[in-house]
């Protein structure tokens, strides 16, 4: 389990990841329990569910690779082949303008460098770099005590016109498996992609949920409870533009 504050506009709110009970105390506070599969004990709340797409870390690298699509497997080889290299990176401030323009272009909700820092101890952050440049970066939630490793963001090239697409979706595909490796080998056991949506109709979503299962992992339903307090937050947060900012 992990927990971190976030800021609205300067207010305080806790976020606590992989619980596997509830502090009853914090039905009155401005608190929220996510990704909860087999929780302990009482909270007052609002019960949303999630899915999100799973890998086992714990099987052997060879059986993990196996596991994903063909194209997937092809396309890491190909990324390696072009000389594209991976790494671990505690630039936030990069990352947070590589993200951004991506957000703009994909017309989604930026972050910012505090949000990031918000998260730290538990923040992990990779790039993809092609030819001198950062073409892919993830950001990581990391829970040792669950062995989860959740994607919180991920961003890419792929939509820069001066940027050749296929170069950096292979790049993407390769960050991926290498973020694995890295991962499997710190004692991690589960490779949470960051959501999966679930029924839904929209053709975008419907090509991020094949993307994300591409690797050969599996859908796994949870919930989330946010307390009331933090929820109305949430929504007086999204009206004026707030969410995903400090």
């Amino acid at each position: 389990m992990i927990n971190f504050i976030k800021k609205f506009s300067g207010i305080g709110v806790t976020e606590i990841w992989f619980a596997d009970k509830f502090l009853f105390w914090h039905s009155f506070r401005l608190a929220a329990y996510m990704h909860v599969k087999n929780p302990a004990g009482k909270i007052f709340s609002i019960t949303q569910n999630s899915h999100t797409v799973e890998n086992d870390l714990s099987m052997p690298v060879a059986a993990i690779f196996s596991a994903f699509s063909k194209t997937v497997q092809t396309e890491i080889k190909q990324a390696e082949k072009y000389g594209v290299t991976c790494v671990f990176t505690e630039d936030a401030e990069m990352f947070t303008a590589f993200y951004n323009e991506f957000a703009t272009f994909r017309q989604i909700d930026a972050t910012s460098i505090k949000r990031l820092q918000q998260m730290q101890p538990y923040l992990k952050i990779s790039i993809a770099v092609y030819n001198g440049n950062w073409i892919a970066a993830h950001s990581y939630l990391t829970d040792r005590e669950s062995g989860i490793v959740r994607l919180m963001h991920a961003a890419s090239q792929r939509l820069n016109t001066e940027v050749d697409k296929q170069v950096a979706g292979k790049a993407n595909k390769l960050l991926h498996y290498f973020d694995m490796m890295q991962f499997k080998q710190q004692g991690f056991t589960l490779y949470d992609f960051g959501g999966y949506a679930n029924n839904t109709t929209d053709k975008g979503l419907q090509g991020i949920n094949k993307f994300k299962l591409s690797f050969g992992g599996v859908v796994t339903v949870c919930k989330n409870y946010v307390t009331y307090p933090y929820y109305i937050l949430k929504k007086i947060a999204a009206v004026a533009g707030r969410l995903g900012k400090s």
